[in-house]
């Protein structure tokens, strides 16, 4: 889950040079990861999940094992951020 959020950020969501930030919140009934990169445009599923998508499958990654997820809107980019299910 880690790998495809920071996956996502690097690649669709930064440029040369740019920098994200990875975030990992550990509390007594919570674990939540999140990645903080400077791009606002919003990941998004592949349209199909069969072998005509080179790329896309990432958050189906990232879903299936969280209990939620979600992005929001920063002032300068997006974070993404899940919660894997416990």
């Amino acid at each position: 889950m880690v790998f495809e959020l920071v996956t996502q950020a690097i690649r669709d969501g930064s440029e040369p040079g740019d920098s994200v930030l990875v975030v990992l919140a550990v509390l007594p009934a919570l674990v939540r990861v999140e990645v903080h990169d400077p791009v606002r445009r919003r990941p998004r599923f592949c349209a199909t999940v069969s072998g005509q998508c080179v790329r896309g499958r990432g958050l189906f990654i990232v879903a299936a094992p969280a209990e939620r997820w979600g992005v929001e809107d920063r002032p300068f980019g997006k974070r993404i951020w899940a919660e894997p299910a416990r």
